[in-house]
């Protein structure tokens, strides 16, 4: 019977290979065979975007929009022209169950004072741009930079196809 060999080369590789670099080996070992064998749990989510929204604001104001919105309880059109309330909000007749859409108009240090201006929605579904809202608003004698209104437009319906882009104007 021929002897074993490997038994001195096993020696000769525990040398080199010290003790002290075992337990990092085992650890990097145990955490690797761990992160695989751990659950992994995929969530879906939805982002939204609104591409597509141009705006064409003078220097008297920002503009924001606020997106598209369920409306909740049918409203009376506000009365024309609005006038300039902080915080407050003007609107075309709002229809319980139709979708509405929401603009936001902050304004800035070039606003003038007691002077009326407009704001034009349009938007584009696929024939083309046509006006979805206007709305008047009058600013007041006495104004302040960094107040906002809510201008709301009623789409006219419950259902729609999404805008490929919409133009929001202020005039």
């Amino acid at each position: 019977m021929q002897k074993v060999q490997w038994l001195p080369k096993a020696a000769s590789i525990r040398k080199r290979f010290r003790s002290r670099y075992l337990l990092p080996l085992l650890a990097i070992t145990f955490f690797a065979v761990a992160s695989f064998a751990a659950a992994v749990t995929v969530t879906t989510t939805t982002e939204q975007a609104q591409a597509g929204v141009y705006f064409n604001v003078i220097g008297g104001f920002t503009a924001a929009s606020n997106g598209f919105l369920v409306v909740q309880a049918t409203a009376a059109a506000s009365g024309q022209p609005c006038t300039w309330a902080p915080a407050g909000t003007c609107q075309t007749a709002l229809t319980a169950g139709d979708w509405y859409y929401s603009v936001t108009l902050t304004l800035n240090a070039a606003a003038s004072v007691s002077t009326t201006y407009t704001l034009t929605v349009q938007w584009n579904t696929g024939a083309g741009y046509v006006t979805l809202g206007s709305r008047t608003v009058t600013t007041l004698g006495s104004i302040t930079a960094g107040q906002t209104m809510t201008f709301l437009l009623d789409t006219a319906g419950t259902t729609f196809t999404a805008p490929a882009g919409i133009t929001i104007t202020v005039a």
